[in-house]
């Protein structure tokens, strides 16, 4: 098992991620890119596996639907485990705006 591996999962075990996970979810309290309350995650902004200070930050959080978050790490060829930056969020935002409105609303 790799180092990045063990690290992720150790450190998403912490009652500090669980209490991180519940204060973004309850802070966004919908998905922000299509506003569903189904299946809510806290997708970090800047990885947490990259950016250990941020990791626990509440601004370093953002409420995803399970669909979006998905989306959002297929679309960037991003792994949970890759390095994400706020960089490719707001590109994924900006893309979804896009598509929704290419679309009518629909993607």
């Amino acid at each position: 098992m790799s180092k990045i591996s063990k690290k992720y999962r150790d450190w998403r075990k912490t009652r500090d991620y669980r209490i991180w996970r519940a204060g973004v979810i309850r802070r966004d309290k919908r998905c922000q890119i299509c506003n569903s309350l189904q299946n809510r995650h806290a997708h970090h902004i800047d990885s947490g596996s990259y950016f250990p200070e941020l990791r626990f930050k509440l601004e370093n959080g953002i409420c995803l639907c399970k669909g979006c978050h998905i989306q959002y790490h297929t679309n960037f060829n991003r792994s949970y485990r890759v390095k994400t930056t706020r960089y490719n969020l707001e590109n994924f935002k900006a893309l979804s705006k896009y598509m929704k409105e290419l679309f009518n609303g629909k993607i």
